[in-house]
């Protein structure tokens, strides 16, 4: 041994091991454990392929059974989804602001009964007897919001825009989901607290949950690949790159966080270290529309279900249920978009199925195949009556795009639906170029429920032109893009997209149908891509497998060769019988 060199001592080599391991990242692995999750895990994979691409978490009995990341987090680089990716809450963010307002109550600072003209100065007189409770519940009647999420907003210019801004009803008398409320909330921390609102929530309830990757700055994200958010091909990058967080969204949206610190956020929730009993009771109790503080408060198949969930139009979505009694969690995080729908909503109800020991379809097993020996599938198919699909080529994989409304039809309406859809379309039109005079009676006429929902509709409809009159203009006309199958309660139910053009842009709503009958109305960020990515089976050189998300249906079809070995047509293995069409030359 060198005599300048000099042995550590064991204890203080001990110390300095031990401080190293709070500077390494924690290497953790996918959980998969039991035929719960197994189940779970292969439908997810499965669907990898046809459009999934998030992290989910499973939990049964106060363990979690599964807990893994699925496709790519930056597909730029190659980096795939974990168990440990950092992604986005959307709009579960609501639930921590109203535990920070909770926080704050249990302290005396302030009580959930308070006016808020407690907290602001200049209050509009229409205004000054809402309450904290009114905006926890979404009953103030403020507006859903006054600007974009990434756009530069301070938050006094903010809360004076909210209140500038006409009530929409009385105080307490009805619901309507205003984001706007939790913006107010969340200046209502700041003010009281005298700290920043992201580090009171750090501090308070972050930390002492165990949750050490959520927030919208202060963690140290460069320790965790934060994903990047997906529209069909456009890459979106990631909420770090953009101007953020500015007072649109800070409160009601978009804090990032991790399946393992949401799970943890609900080990939290079931002790009293962070919240009392009290202040837990004002949170899951179910007010207006089963809404509590930042949840949703459900009776169920399974009992109780307390939820939230959140989504952009730039491709993130997720989804967080907590199934009381029957004591299961499922976490979804999603960083693509779904056509134009949030991921998280196509796939929530095979989760609960399958979490419940259920059986859902999943897509057979496929091969790879070099796209040298899927190039000559390529091309357009058609029947004497209908346009029929094209079938292109992108990403080194096969898509079959649907042409056209009867196309659609084609894979996955039968007979009666199909026949049903023109009168739909017409419906559609007619009840929407009344309500862009002013005229809702038509449109309250083909309401199921209308009792109940016809003033939220039309709500919804004006706020939401409102909002996007800069962009659009006046509308000028009305039209329908296709209507397309789609989930509600676990039934396939016709969503017809109605366009409304507008002078500059257009903006989209979805009509959802039961019966002839409107049972929902949402809204649409833009056209949804109709194509579906379609598989090589592993048996057979061409039969090809596509999958549809929402329905879990899969779509069988064949391509046909002549006596040269050349591609002559495509059959469709489906509902109606004789599907062929014929490829155009």
């Amino acid at each position: 041994m060198n005599k300048k060199q000099r042995l550590i001592p064991v204890n203080a080599l001990l110390i300095f091991l031990f401080l190293l391991s709070f500077s390494l990242p924690v290497l953790t692995a996918p959980v998969v454990n039991g035929p719960i999750a197994q189940a779970v895990d292969e439908y997810l994979s499965r669907i990898v392929p046809y459009g999934f691409s998030g992290a989910v978490l499973v939990a049964k009995d106060d363990r979690v059974i599964l807990n893994k990341g699925y496709s790519m987090a930056i597909r730029a680089k190659n980096i795939p989804n974990t168990e440990t990716t950092v992604l986005n809450t959307g709009s579960i963010t609501k639930q921590f602001t109203a535990a920070a307002i909770m926080k704050l109550e249990m302290r005396g600072k302030l009580n959930a009964s308070d006016p808020i003209t407690k907290f602001f100065k200049e209050v509009p007189a229409d205004k000054k007897n809402i309450t904290l409770h009114h905006l926890l519940t979404h009953t103030a009647g403020v507006v859903d919001t006054v600007g974009d999420d990434y756009v530069v907003a301070k938050r006094d210019e903010t809360i004076t825009k909210i209140l500038n801004e006409p009530l929409q009803f009385t105080p307490g008398e009805e619901f309507s989901y205003a984001n706007a409320g939790y913006s107010l909330l969340a200046a209502v921390i700041e003010i009281v607290s005298g700290q920043d609102y992201e580090k009171f929530l750090n501090e308070q309830l972050f930390k002492p949950a165990g949750m050490h990757f959520t927030g919208y700055r202060i963690p140290q994200w460069h320790e965790r690949v934060v994903a990047h958010w997906y529209v069909g091909e456009k890459d979106n990058g990631t909420p770090l790159e953009k101007p953020y967080p500015y007072w649109n969204v800070i409160g009601n949206g978009e804090i990032l966080s991790t399946t393992g610190d949401l799970y943890q956020w609900h080990l939290a929730l079931n002790g009293d270290k962070i919240l009392s009993e009290e202040a837990k009771k004002k949170i899951f109790t179910p007010y207006l529309n089963d809404y509590g503080y930042g949840w949703d408060v459900l009776q169920s198949n399974h009992g109780l279900v307390i939820q939230h969930n959140g989504g952009s139009g730039l491709g993130s979505s997720a989804e967080f249920r907590r199934y009381i009694d029957a004591n299961v969690v499922t976490i979804i995080f999603c960083n693509q978009s779904y056509g134009g729908r949030a991921l998280f909503n196509v796939i929530r109800d095979k989760l609960e199925i399958l979490a419940f020991s259920g059986k859902v379809n999943i897509p057979p097993k496929t091969r790879e195949r070099p796209f040298k020996e899927l190039k000559p599938f390529i091309g357009n198919y058609s029947q004497a009556s209908t346009s029929g699909f094209q079938v292109v080529g992108k990403n080194n994989s096969l898509y079959l795009e649907p042409l056209g409304q009867e196309a659609i039809n084609a894979l996955y309406f039968d007979g009666g639906t199909a026949q049903s859809i023109p009168v739909l379309h017409q419906l559609s039109v007619s009840i929407f170029k009344a309500a862009i005079k002013g005229d809702f009676k038509p449109f309250t006429d083909i309401l199921a429920n209308k009792e109940k929902r016809a003033r939220g509709v039309q709500q919804f409809i004006q706020e939401r032109i409102k909002i996007f009159h800069e962009e659009t203009g006046d509308i000028t006309d009305v039209s329908v893009v296709y209507t397309v199958p789609g989930q509600l309660e676990g039934e396939m139910v016709p969503i017809t997209a109605v366009r409304l053009k507008g002078e500059k842009e257009s903006i989209y709503f979805d009509l959802y149908w039961k019966d002839g009958k409107n049972i929902g109305v949402a809204p649409r960020m833009r056209p949804e891509d109709l194509s579906m990515p379609i598989l090589p089976l592993e048996n057979n050189k061409n039969e090809f497998v596509g999958y549809h998300l929402p329905l879990a249906k899969t779509i069988s079809l064949s391509f046909k060769t002549g006596k040269d070995g050349g591609v002559v047509g495509l059959n469709l293995h489906n509902h109606q019988p004789g599907q062929e069409f014929f490829m155009k030359k």
